[in-house]
């Protein structure tokens, strides 16, 4: 937790969670050509490569020890998404979370996300 916050500094330079999740650099690529649009794309690689690394390395744990990140792995995964891809949308999930906790000071509640 530690890392992440160092990595991310202060909440207050953010003001959605779309632009953590861009920094960390695990948001969708987007590419497109004249008329293509590409449906299946990796992440933009771009922002901290200690943050990137570091959410990679806690999301197995998070996702084996809470079952509300447990239920939405498995939820990734019934929808035809591989293992690298259903962990960074439980990253992007997580992200999120932190956002909202460090804007509002709440602890918490796995309660509050079913």
């Amino acid at each position: 937790g530690t890392s992440i916050l160092a990595e991310l500094g202060d909440i207050g330079n953010y003001s959605k969670p779309s632009q953590i999740i861009k920094f960390a650099g695990v948001a969708p690529y987007h590419y497109e050509s004249s008329q293509y649009n590409a449906q299946h794309t990796g992440i933009t690689k771009k922002g901290s490569k200690y943050l990137r690394k570091t959410l990679y390395q806690i999301i197995l744990p998070v996702i084996n020890n809470n079952p509300v990140f447990k239920k939405y792995y498995l939820l990734k995964i019934s929808q035809g998404k591989g293992h690298r891809c259903a962990q960074g949308h439980c990253i992007r999930k997580l992200l999120r979370i932190i956002y909202h906790l460090l804007e509002t000071g709440q602890s918490f509640d796995p309660a509050l996300l079913r």
